[in-house]
């Protein structure tokens, strides 16, 4: 069976920041990033819906190792950050590292032997084989499992076609007949390309919330300024640290204080006025939200609120589809609405309470990851990237690591520096070595009850259907509470807490 020291699961922009850092840091190591698409990129690679683009400035949504002054608008689309992503592992030659149309389907940890054993399945060939590693890191992302046909069995009889954002389908959509199921990002930016490019016959929208939906103020980005960032020193740094600074002076607005209410109610009535004065005056209702701004994720608007004034738009709010009747086609929705429809779009988002779904991680004695999670309540983390019982093991974009209206990625490359601080002990050369390195379950607990003590001083509420929250325990398992300057902090700059951590140590021959 073959070894790596290191196996990465996933080659979207996680898996290759841990892959080229651990090339540069570790050049003796041996890794290998397996990933189940066609194509390096992970969600850029997988959502290719028209309209989509990044709500993150270009400039601090790309990595800190690989400035790119030539982005061409403030908020790349999609094609350019493939690309982007596709120019990193070229410069950083990590091509040979990288096993694509492959699948991980399991993996259990041996304490005789010390390593992962990885299950894969090659998605060209149906074969399925293994390998092993001192060390798992999963990089698969919160949104990479979206909730499918089968998520909605009414669907079953349904006899048009039906398809989610992020599995999209190059159609004529030209004089068709399309519902949309929710409203969240994917929906705001694919229903007003349907309508004014795709040039649908009619859409309806069913959805069951309202969300904030802030303007977007995207340019292109002139000649003199892609100049001064590729060559005057420090320039691209310096206009990188400027966002990710104004970013960071936004975390008040989400917080329980009287200074954070002051600014919500100023960035609430700001952004009202612009739903009203853009979106059709008979959806107000139906659009504007009744809950406090941040208590979900905001949305940008992508020409949605515009689009809504078109004839060939019906915005519904309800709860779904109640029935379909005649030859399938005919759709009647929770308010007794019927609709003749072509095809059904699922924007209706993410499995992002099952972290790590499809895979089964055995750890010691054979304790299951996803068994463990259930019991705790969802998915849980110490510094959100290692979990007790699962030696060896570390998770990026884990739990409690997503940013709060910030850049993803900067919290990626943080979680990077700190597994590969843990790890270096294990993948150092130097003698004596640790062949284990696993966070105790008390140091786990500890740091969770911290961390959700913070989560109360934030607006997040049950109240408020979120994809944060676990709806069995009411916690937060997925966003960061605090600043990415206290993320960057704790993670790159104090010193590690290794009396949190049992380390077996071993000497290597």
């Amino acid at each position: 069976m073959a070894t790596e020291d290191v196996i990465i699961v996933g080659s979207g922009l996680a898996g290759i920041a841990m892959g080229v850092q651990l090339k540069r840091q570790f050049p003796n190591v041996t890794f290998a990033v397996f990933e189940k698409l066609a194509h390096v990129g992970g969600t850029w690679a997988q959502n290719i819906y028209p309209n989509l683009s990044c709500d993150v400035d270009s400039q601090y949504y790309s990595y800190s190792f690989y400035l790119n002054p030539n982005w061409t608008e403030t908020f790349a689309k999609q094609p350019e950050i493939l690309d982007y992503i596709d120019n990193v592992v070229e410069h950083f030659q990590l091509e040979t590292y990288i096993k694509l149309n492959q699948e991980c389907l399991n993996a259990s940890w041996s304490d005789q032997s010390s390593t992962w054993t990885v299950q894969f399945r090659d998605l060209t060939t149906g074969k399925e084989y293994a390998r092993e590693s001192r060390v798992l890191i999963t990089a698969v992302g919160v949104l990479n499992v979206p909730k499918g046909r089968e998520d909605v069995p009414i669907l079953n009889a349904f006899q048009g076609d039906v398809m989610h954002t992020s599995n999209w389908r190059n159609a004529d959509w030209q004089g068709k007949n399309v519902l949309v199921l929710g409203n969240g990002c994917s929906a705001n930016q694919v229903v007003p390309w349907l309508l004014n490019e795709g040039r649908v016959k009619k859409l309806v929208q069913i959805v069951r919330s309202e969300q904030w939906v802030a303007a977007k103020v995207n340019s292109q980005h002139i000649d003199v300024f892609k100049w001064v960032l590729r060559n005057v020193p420090l320039a691209a740094r310096a206009y990188r640290l400027w966002k990710a600074f104004q970013m960071d002076m936004g975390l008040p607005a989400f917080k329980k204080t009287s200074s954070g209410a002051a600014q919500r109610k100023n960035l609430e009535d700001s952004i009202k006025d612009y739903m009203t004065s853009t979106s059709a005056k008979k959806y107000h209702d139906i659009l504007i939200p009744k809950y406090p701004f941040g208590a979900k994720r905001p949305v940008m608007d992508h020409g949605y609120l515009q689009a809504t004034n078109l004839d060939n738009f019906e915005l519904i709010k309800g709860d779904g589809i109640r029935a379909i009747e005649n030859d399938g086609h005919s759709i009647i929705d929770t308010q007794d609405g019927h609709h003749d429809v072509d095809t059904i779009i699922l924007a209706n988002g993410f499995k992002t309470q099952e972290l790590l779904t499809p895979m089964r991680i055995l750890g010691k004695d054979g304790r299951d990851l996803r068994q463990q999670w259930n019991k705790l309540g969802g998915a849980r983390a110490y510094m959100g990237v290692a979990v007790s019982g699962f030696p060896n093991f570390f998770v990026l974009t884990g739990p409690n690591t997503l940013p709060n209206g910030n850049s993803t990625l900067h919290g990626i490359e943080c979680s990077v520096v700190y597994i590969l601080r843990i790890l270096k002990p294990l993948l150092s050369w130097a003698s004596p070595q640790s062949s284990t390195i696993m966070v105790k379950a008390a140091a786990e607990d500890a740091y969770n009850e911290e961390l959700q003590g913070w989560m109360q001083d934030f607006v997040y509420s049950t109240d408020v259907d979120t994809y944060f929250i676990n709806k069995q325990s009411g916690r937060n398992t997925l966003v960061w509470p605090g600043s990415q300057f206290g993320f960057y902090w704790s993670r790159c700059v104090q010193r590690v807490k290794w009396a949190d951590y049992e380390v077996g140590r071993t000497k290597r021959s």
